[in-house]
């Protein structure tokens, strides 16, 4: 919403530009999923060292 108004200097209700992205430009808002508890943060940070795409 900020940056709209930052960039386009548009002021609109945070529903309209939701429904408009999500209908007319068929996007979905993404979200992390959920981590287990159970895992190790050792384990994370080297898997985010060596994947490919980070």
């Amino acid at each position: 919403m900020e940056w709209l108004q930052q960039e386009c200097g548009l002021t609109m209700k945070y529903e309209t530009v939701r429904q408009f992205v999500r209908h007319k430009l068929q996007a979905k808002l993404k979200v992390p999923r959920p981590r287990s508890l159970k895992q190790a943060a050792a384990a994370i940070a080297t898997f985010k060292k060596t994947s490919a795409w980070l």
